[in-house]
Parts: C-alpha cells; sequence; structure tokens
C-alpha cells in the first residue's frame, strides 16, 4: 500500500471512541466502520470520502480522499485543531 507519504489527521475527544491519530488510509475505513453510524454515512461529506476510500488505499486519490476526510471530521466537529 502507498501510506508512506500520509499526513496523521488528530481528531479530538468530541470524535466517537474519543481523541485518536488516523494514521493512513486503512485507519479511515477503519474509524468510519466502526466509529460512524450508518444514517451518518449517508451524509454527502461521509459520501465524498467513501467514494475515493478505495483507490486511495492502493495509489490514487489519495490527496482527495485525505482533504475529503479532513472536511468530513470538521463538518461533524471531530477534527482536532
Amino acid at each position: 500500500m502507498a501510506d508512506e507519504n500520509f499526513e496523521p489527521i488528530r481528531l479530538n475527544a468530541k470524535a466517537p471512541g474519543g481523541e485518536r491519530v488516523l494514521k493512513s488510509f486503512d485507519d479511515i475505513g477503519a474509524f468510519i466502520l466502526m466509529r460512524v453510524e450508518t444514517n451518518f454515512r449517508k451524509l454527502p461529506w461521509w459520501q465524498a470520502v467513501l467514494k475515493d476510500l478505495p483507490q486511495a488505499r492502493f495509489g490514487a486519490r489519495q490527496k482527495e480522499t485525505h482533504a475529503a476526510m479532513r472536511a468530513a471530521l470538521s463538518e461533524e466537529g471531530w477534527l482536532a485543531e
């Protein structure tokens, strides 16, 4: 996988599961699967992440997926400053 250039994303204490750091695209997928409620995954900002996540895990569309994840966390108020 191509996670060498992944810039860690910090979540604040308000995020489901508490404060944590996402260190890879696999971490993003696991966080969404295990911590984001199914109903919330239908929201446009989570759909933007989920749309490109499979490609990002294998090297394509990484910048777009990373930016979409930061935007989704920001929308939810879970992105650490």
